[in-house]
């Protein structure tokens, strides 16, 4: 039985160490995980411990705690990487410190000692058996061919297994030094706490396929990196389905997407309720159509799961001054805004009118997840800007705000507690076109920075602009914070002669604005978006240039959960490194002389000492 034993436990020893490595992401709880590497790590040092135990200190089990050490050290550098890596999470900026690089000085080791380790046991295991052939007669010989086709048999079965469980759970071994090819921590959290049934579809091309538009041929470069991060989310939660289909070839699965393109995700999932609109999917679409996409994919499909699977939340627009929901501008299709509110619609909110049938405006909803105010002319009574206050301020609403330049309602009331002041002037950017402008310019915001395609900018026409105060005639109440900004090919036309002249200059101006409650309080989680424009956001322009998502973003953001800013880019940092010539010809004689001459010199060392130990024995 000693004699197994001392066979098995070396195999056990390597086993526990890559078991360790597949299976150590299953492990999150801090008690649970605990247990788990105490009890790896015994494991690994097995074959030791039973030596010891059995037979104490032998010079000739000096190779194989050799080896032992080679799997102890993997085993905690691997965890110490890991550690690293929990550390960044929480809150240790990346780029301004040096974890990064550590991290991939400790995969590099953490691969050598595990390859090490395996590779020292099979040699040793193959020279002790080689060994004891050579002093065997026939019959044993026979014998120990049979104890190795049998070990063989049992041996295959459980890995056989162990593939086909890491196929099912899609484990894999990220060898890439800053995790490309996995989900975050965070994300893999976050995923978790998905409850309702879900479906990706990605619209891209196989590469055989790749015959249709000319980007086809670059989705599918694109497509292998999508196929990884997608079967990453499925492999977190099991209510996740994933499919993928060509847009230019399987027209017939096409009929249920309407007009979605390849380079297209788009994440469902089946609504409660089919009585606010007939929508019967809360629906959120990213595009990831070229490798610098990729960098954010990750954060934007949390975000998106997020946005479609969480309860459905109530958006009420009001009605009673001028409003552009309602019957109001029901004569002037253009300045409606129900593509807007079908999008809200898709992004899994549901839709209601708050006007004076229901006591505005001296109360708001009190289910309301956020209230909408889109372009008032009528300006807000006393009782109406209490009520507005009141409700973010101690019952933590969300507002959407645009004013209407033509209108008689400037929010002044809202915005000089919060160090801000609209100004009713026209921006002109293009001569030919005064008062239209194409913003591109975006502060740093979690609401704005999942924005797909930024450069093509928000087509913004026909509004006013905020200018900053240093002073209030109040104590201020909010934190304004800007979102959009015109850039600096704007300029004021004071003059109204649509020309840059006299003391006009082109300068940056605020168009949107975050407004946040200046309190210490965490619970008090109120917010304002607020526009100085409203006609972006219409029928006739919202489906201009990417004023659609930056609605919408702003909108789903306010409710997302604050973690989702915390996913790291997948960034593919790419360090060039330029060698001289002399670096260049040390680097050949190494590959050339030095690392063959190494390989051989260890082999002759390990045959050599085989040989006079061999012949000791006998």
């Amino acid at each position: 039985m000693s004699i197994s034993l001392d066979r098995i436990f070396p195999f056990i020893s390597v086993l526990a160490l890559y078991i360790y490595f597949l299976l150590d992401g299953m492990v999150t709880d801090p008690a649970k995980r605990l247990i788990w590497l105490g009890a790896v790590f015994l494991v690994i040092c097995s074959d030791t411990i039973y030596r010891l135990v059995m037979s104490g200190f032998r010079k000739s089990d000096q190779n194989r705690m050799i080896g032992v050490l080679l799997g102890v050290s993997s085993f905690l550098l691997s965890v110490l990487r890991d550690w690293l890596d929990s550390t960044q999470v929480a809150g240790i900026n990346p780029e301004a410190s040096a974890i990064p690089k550590i991290r991939e000085f400790l995969l590099l080791f953490v691969v050598i000692f595990a390859f090490s380790f395996l590779i020292q046991v099979v040699l040793l295991e193959i020279g002790r058996a080689s060994l004891e052939a050579q002093s065997n007669l026939a019959k044993s010989k026979g014998t120990l061919i049979q104890n190795a086709l049998l070990g063989f048999l049992i041996v295959l079965p459980i890995l056989i297994a162990i593939n086909y469980f890491a196929i099912k759970r899609n484990y894999n071994f990220d060898l890439s030094s800053k995790g490309k090819h996995s989900l975050s921590p965070v994300a893999r959290n976050l995923l978790k706490q998905i409850t309702k049934e879900t479906s990706i579809t990605a619209f891209y091309p196989r590469p055989l396929e790749a015959d249709g538009p000319a980007n086809s041929f670059a989705l599918t470069r694109i497509r292998p990196d999508v196929e990884i991060m997608l079967d990453q989310i499925r492999s977190e939660n099991s209510l996740i389905s994933i499919q993928f289909i060509n847009a230019d070839v399987e027209l017939d699965l096409m009929k249920d997407f309407g007009q979605a393109s390849n380079g297209t995700i788009i994440i469902r999932s089946k609504k409660d309720s089919l009585l606010d609109g007939g929508t019967p999917f809360a629906e959120e679409k990213i595009f990831i159509k070229e490798p610098n996409d990729l960098e954010e994919m990750e954060r934007k499909l949390v975000s998106a799961l997020f946005t479609v699977s969480t309860e459905q939340k109530k958006v009420y627009f009001t009605t009673a001054n001028g409003e552009r929901y309602g019957l109001g501008f029901k004569s002037l299709p253009n300045e409606q805004i129900n593509r807007f509110t079908t999008n809200l619609q898709f992004l899994n909110f549901k839709v209601n009118e708050w006007g004076f049938a229901n006591g505005w405006p001296s109360t708001l909803p009190a289910d309301a997840d956020m209230v909408a105010i889109i372009g008032p002319t009528v300006p807000f009574s006393e009782d109406a800007r209490s009520a507005i206050k009141k409700y973010v301020l101690e019952n933590n609403g969300k507002l959407f705000i645009t004013i209407e330049p033509k209108g008689r309602e400037d929010f002044s009331w809202l915005l000089e507690v919060s160090g801000l002041a609209f100004q009713n002037e026209t921006l002109v950017e293009v001569v030919e076109k005064p008062g239209v402008i194409i913003a591109k310019r975006f502060s740093d915001n979690k609401l704005t920075e999942l924005i797909p395609k930024k450069d093509l900018g928000v087509l913004f026409p026909y509004s006013g602009l905020f200018k900053t105060l240093s002073v209030g005639t109040t104590p201020f109440l909010f934190k304004a914070e800007n979102l959009l900004e015109s850039g600096f090919e704007a300029f004021l036309d004071k003059n109204k002669n649509s020309k840059l002249d006299g003391e006009e200059k082109k300068e940056n101006h605020i168009l949107s604005a975050l407004l946040t409650p200046l309190t210490l309080d965490p619970e008090k989680k109120g917010r304002i978006v607020i526009h100085s424009g409203t006609s972006w956001i219409t029928d006739q322009y919202i489906s201009y240039t990417i004023n659609t998502p930056f609605a919408n973003s702003l909108v789903t953001g306010m409710f997302l959960d604050t973690a989702i800013a915390e996913i790291p880019k997948q960034k593919d940092d790419a360090n060039t490194v330029s060698l001289s010539d002399n670096q260049k010809l040390i680097v050949w004689a190494i590959g050339v002389f030095l690392y063959p001459g190494l390989i051989f010199g260890l082999g002759s060392y390990y045959v050599n000492s085989r040989r006079k130990k061999s012949t000791v024995e006998v």
